[in-house]
């Protein structure tokens, strides 16, 4: 968790990053299980309190990796724009390192899949708190707490 980033001249500012998490949609969460292997899975997300929260059935095997080792990592790509003339990609990138685990925390749960909601479905809320209501016992809500992140760029050029 201690690199630096190679091509400082693209480096962002901590706030750029954060910026990047709350704009980015989806980005992609990174475990490692038992078996030695890395896994990869795009999710959706909120940053809310300091945290990100990401929603889960109930099983399955991010699930089991977390179980393994709850240290994470998550990526959020945007503004991708491939410039084949210079053969290189424009790009605002965020990458987060924590650890992550289950929001057993009632109330923390319902606050954390309320601003999913906000943050996915703020035009059919009346149906999302029916879906909460119905599968909130079925339904893992994931924190990641954030112990670095960084963010990088390459822009277009003017």
């Amino acid at each position: 968790m201690s690199h630096e980033i190679r091509r400082k001249d693209r480096a962002l500012t901590e706030a750029e990053a954060y910026a990047i998490l709350r704009e980015g949609g989806d980005g992609v969460l990174a475990t490692w299980g038992e078996d030695g292997y890395p896994y990869a899975v795009p999710m959706n997300h909120v940053l809310a309190d300091g945290a990100l929260y990401l929603h889960s059935a109930r099983t399955g095997h991010k699930l089991d990796n977390l179980a393994f080792c709850d240290k994470v990592s998550y990526c959020v790509v945007t503004e991708r724009e491939v410039v084949p003339a210079e053969v290189s990609t424009n790009y605002r990138s965020a990458v987060v390192f924590g650890r992550a685990g289950r929001v057993e925390d009632p109330e923390e749960k319902r606050r954390g899949l309320m601003a999913l909601l906000h943050r996915f479905t703020p035009e059919h809320m009346e149906n999302g708190l029916k879906e909460l209501e119905r599968d909130f016992e079925h339904t893992v809500l994931l924190r990641i707490d954030i112990h670095r992140i960084t963010g990088k760029a390459r822009k277009k050029a003017v």
